[in-house]
């Protein structure tokens, strides 16, 4: 038996929650419980869950102060909390983390899943939501009481190539815009990878995550490796005629536009200009401590999405 026999997740039916939850429930009866944390176990996901063996706790709508109590009942009996909220309930985990420790939980996984916050999130504005939440799962007063793991993945593959990272990719034609030189890389790691070296962090021994920052990587490349990939993956169909169209934008311009940008271009933008700053790459990985996840290859992810 693991160490942790009783799991759950908050934010379960988000792409990394489902794989995760999928994953856990693979081999019947490693664990004695896997719980969905969820606001709705009425909604599909939650009952495609549920009929795969996921046990369904309802929560409040809300993540705020006045919630801990029902919160803290509904994790009654959980060993591992593994938090995949989205971003308006990052900050929200503060909340999270005092029902844990109520409830007697040993072990909290908050949502994070990006680049190394401790170098980079300073000068990232739209991460800066996850940083007090690491401050407290590492204060003396927390850390007493709740274990933690957090985990660093670099991008989703995924999210990269997609039109919110300037790509444009069809049967027809496959249009990028190159943030900077294109020359400094990144790391990216599919979704469902992340969700299995979670799945496998909870079944090792938890000397090996306990209170530390754990860093897994799918591939790396550079902007200009990675168009290399997608111009040499594309499968010529009869009679239709493709195009490939390659354009850049300067960091100064990059810098400019995002002066005055706001909601959406304001992240976009950001994490462009990670991307050219080497934010986006890990300095290392732990992938070794956990042989039995094979991540998928930037390689083979570029010939199944143009396949």
């Amino acid at each position: 038996m693991p160490a942790f026999n009783n799991i759950a997740i908050v934010g379960g039916t988000s792409t990394i929650g489902q794989a995760l939850i999928k994953d856990l429930l693979a081999t019947k009866g490693e664990f004695a419980s896997v719980i969905l944390l969820t606001r709705d176990p009425e909604s599909k996901a939650s009952k495609e869950l549920i009929a795969l063996g996921a046990e369904a706790r309802k929560i409040p709508s809300d993540l705020s102060a006045e919630s801990i109590p029902a919160l803290a009942e509904s994790l009654k009996g959980v060993d591992a909390l593994v938090s995949v909220v989205g971003g308006p309930g990052i900050g929200s985990q503060e909340h999270l983390i005092h029902a844990s420790i109520q409830a007697g939980v040993k072990r909290f996984v908050p949502s994070e899943y990006g680049i190394d916050l401790d170098l980079h999130a300073s000068s990232i504005a739209f991460v800066g939501a996850k940083v007090p939440i690491r401050k407290l799962l590492r204060s003396p007063e927390i850390s007493s009481k709740l274990e933690h793991t957090f985990i660093e993945n670099g991008f989703f593959i995924d999210g990269y190539f997609s039109p919110f990272l300037n790509w444009s990719i069809s049967a027809e034609s496959v249009a990028v815009n190159i943030p900077g030189t294109g020359d400094v890389p990144l790391t990216v790691t599919h979704q469902s990878d992340v969700a299995r070296f979670i799945a496998e962090v909870l079944r090792s021994d938890p000397a090996l995550s306990r209170n530390k920052t754990l860093k897994f990587e799918g591939d790396r490349f550079t902007w200009n490796q990675a168009r290399e990939l997608v111009s040499k993956a594309i499968v010529p169909v009869p009679g239709v005629k493709s195009t490939f169209s390659t354009s850049y934008t300067s960091v100064e311009q990059l810098e400019k536009k995002f002066e005055t940008a706001k909601g959406h271009e304001w992240v976009q933008l950001q994490l462009l200009l990670a991307t050219t700053r080497g934010q986006g790459l890990l300095s290392h990985n732990h992938n070794k401590l956990f042989p039995n996840v094979k991540p998928i290859s930037a390689k083979d992810y570029v010939a199944g999405l143009l396949a």
